[in-house]
Order: structure tokens, then sequence, then C-alpha cells
């Protein structure tokens, strides 16, 4: 296995890719060099360029998902197994892709591991697409809560309302009914609240006090690759199971 990048035309190793300008980015889930959601994908990158650079990137879905198979393929990182590949584009109008190392899953899934959330006050996100800027924030939070006994940061804003992000769309249940703080016109808000709905389950957006966090009975995220449940949160254990059942809903599914 080499993981690889694409820099406007030039296949390069992912570990010489140097990111020096501020940028936008769509993280895309590929199986067996298929790029799923990709024009959605490009969608929300353009609007984010636009947004924050006033241009946005002219690639169509057939060449972004040409590339990203054969930078899949020269990766030799398998078929049967779910790979993240990163677009990025730059504010010189520099777009890339990297490949990253594969998941544990064939598809959508649920990650063995449970995470310990930690409530932190931040601020709500300021774009639907991630960015270098709320790349180092979410490293940033989960960093400050690690001295404090957990490995994910649950934010709340300064009313001490939970905040969701579009790229990893937060839910809680609650009497067996999902709650989620904001909608999104994000991929992966749009693929975790379908697997809600294909279990069965409803989603209702409402503010979500951070008092509520110690009554609820089950809280995840989404991001585009899969689901983590969380163990814990405010020392208030959670469960997993309407969750796991969602994990198993999750697209792709091969």
């Amino acid at each position: 296995m080499r993981l690889l990048a694409w820099i406007d035309g030039r296949v390069v190793e992912a570990s010489e890719l140097r990111l020096k300008s501020p940028y936008v980015m769509q993280r895309i889930h590929t199986l067996d060099g298929v790029a799923y959601n990709l024009e959605e994908h490009i969608d929300v990158l353009r609007r984010e360029s636009e947004h924050k650079f006033g241009f946005a990137s002219v690639i169509g879905a057939n060449d972004a998902q040409r590339i990203i198979k054969r930078l899949v393929e020269l990766s030799y990182v398998g078929g049967s197994l779910s790979v993240p590949v990163i677009m990025r584009l730059d504010d010189s109008a520099s777009l890339t892709f990297e490949v990253e190392n594969p998941t544990f899953g064939c598809g959508g899934y649920l990650r063995a591991k449970r995470d310990v959330g930690v409530v932190l006050t931040m601020n709500e996100p300021t774009s639907v697409a991630q960015t270098s800027v709320s790349v180092a924030l979410d490293a940033m939070a989960n960093s400050q809560v690690r001295p404090l006994g957990g490995n994910s940061a649950v934010w709340v804003d300064a009313e001490g309302k939970l905040i969701s992000r579009p790229w990893c769309p937060i839910f809680v249940c609650y009497k067996g009914t999902w709650f989620t703080p904001t909608e999104y016109e994000s991929v992966e808000y749009g693929v975790a609240v379908r697997a809600i709905e294909k279990v069965g389950q409803r989603v209702f957006v409402r503010d979500i006090p951070e008092s509520a966090l110690e009554l609820i009975d089950e809280m995840f995220v989404a991001d585009i690759m899969g689901i983590t449940s969380y163990a814990s949160i405010k020392k208030h254990r959670l469960l997993s199971s309407v969750t796991t059942r969602i994990a198993t809903a999750m697209e792709p599914k091969i």
C-alpha cells in the first residue's frame, strides 16, 4: 500500500502533499474505486469556494471519478474495504485529491470504539464544507478534552445549547425519538438521516440544552465513512442498540 495524491494533474506520494494555503474540502466515501455521492460533494465544494474565495472548481463528477478511481488503484489499498479520499480546493484554485488509509469496514459501518464525550464551549460552524480552519479547530477541541478524561469534544454554544457540525452531525435519542440541533445541506447529514429513517425512526430538528445530555438514551456522530457512538457524556452512561441498527442501514451498502 502506498497512499497517493493528485495535484493539478500530477500524482505524488501523499506524504509529499504540502498544504500551505487556506482550503475548503470534502471527504468522500469510496468502495472498490467508486466515489459515492460525488455530485453532491462537488456541489458543496463549489458553493463554499465561491463564498470563501470568490470562485469555484470547474471539475465535473466524471473527471473527479476518473481521478479518484485511478488514485485508489495506484495506492493498492484493495477493493474490499472502504477508502476515504479528500478533495480540496485552495485559495489559489489548486485542486487536490488525497487517498487516506482504508477503514475497517465495507460500506458505512459502526466503529467498535465508543467515545467518551466532554462538553466544550465553542462557536457555531460558519460553513457547510470543512476548511483548513475547521480541521484545526476540531483537532484542538478534541485535544482540550483529553486531560479531562474524554476523547471527543461535545460542542455547546455560550447559551449551553448543543452544536452540530455539517461534516459530523450529532444525533441524540430520547425515549425512542431522535433529535439533532441543526439541519444541513451536507452529504454527511443526508446519509445519516436516511439511515435513521430506513430503520423506521424519525428525526426532529430542535434546540438541545446541555442539561438534556444527562437524560438521553443514545448519542452518535456520523461522518462520511461511518458512525461513532458515545459510551458516556457528563458521567451519564449511554446505550447503542438503536445506533447499531442505524449503522446497518447507512450508505453505501454492497
